[in-house]
């Protein structure tokens, strides 16, 4: 079992590698575009909102948008690459220990990485600006961590989907963007009517960026959060998605 444990973990290194230069190139400054990407997206978001706003509270404050903005981008970037995960690591599976599984923990990996890095540089400038600092980074470490299992647990089940229906993959570039809203990226529940309240806490994600706020703001507001909920979105899909990719997996052709 422990050799096992020890060969998996030396496939998945090895995917990360060999993801890592498909993607950015064989030069080590085009790997910094993994932390680039969203760093500049997210604080672009965040001066937006901050300009718009007045900055002095929570809801126009920098950390509120650009911390917010890499748990949508991790959550989005996992469902977004989902759909080529496969068909771009085709050929690796002449290698009998490598697993389609193992294809998107690498991904995932580098990007739960990514924006872990993003977040904490978020993070130091928020307070740099003026910001006070986390009331609990334990919290938010675990909201990261929730979102990266969420977001997982959906592509898991987009690469299965994709593997028999590739039309899929344009309806998730879609959906991801139309699910913005309603994310929890932009507010938090106890802004809302009472009548709003009652449909965003069934979104997963909103629980996710309550606990993200829970862990900024403290006692600040009431975050409304529910991680047995969470749990329960994380598990349905990893289980749905597994064993769509083990059914999918004597239909893939090796080329």
């Amino acid at each position: 079992m422990i050799d096992c444990a020890r060969q998996q973990v030396r496939v998945i290194g090895a995917l990360i590698i060999r993801e890592m230069h498909t993607r950015f190139g064989r030069h080590r400054l085009g790997y910094l575009w993994v932390f680039f990407e969203p760093l500049l997206l997210g604080a672009m978001i965040s001066l937006i909102h901050g300009i718009r706003g007045n900055g002095s509270s929570a809801r126009n404050s920098f950390e509120f948008f650009s911390i917010g903005y890499v748990m949508f981008f991790l959550f989005r970037g996992l469902m977004n690459r989902a759909g080529n995960t496969i068909a771009s690591n085709r050929s690796l599976l002449f290698h009998r220990q490598v697993t389609l599984p193992d294809m998107f923990f690498a991904r995932h990996i580098i990007e739960g990485v990514a924006c872990s890095g993003v977040m904490f540089v978020f993070t130091i400038v928020g307070i740099a600006l003026g910001g006070e600092a986390p009331d609990s980074p334990v919290k938010m470490m675990c909201a990261l961590g929730l979102m990266l299992l969420l977001g997982q647990g959906v592509a898991l089940v987009i690469g299965a989907a994709t593997s028999e229906w590739e039309g899929i993959d344009r309806l998730v570039h879609a959906m991801s963007y139309l699910m913005l809203p309603f994310s929890g990226l932009f507010f938090m529940v106890e802004w809302l009517p009472d009548w709003m309240q009652e449909i965003v806490v069934w979104v997963p994600t909103v629980h996710i960026f309550e606990l993200l706020r829970d862990g900024q703001f403290g006692d600040r507001f009431s975050a409304n959060y529910d991680l047995t909920y969470v749990a329960g979105w994380i598990l349905i899909p990893h289980l749905f998605g597994l064993a769509g990719l083990r059914l999918a997996r004597p239909r893939i052709g090796l080329e």
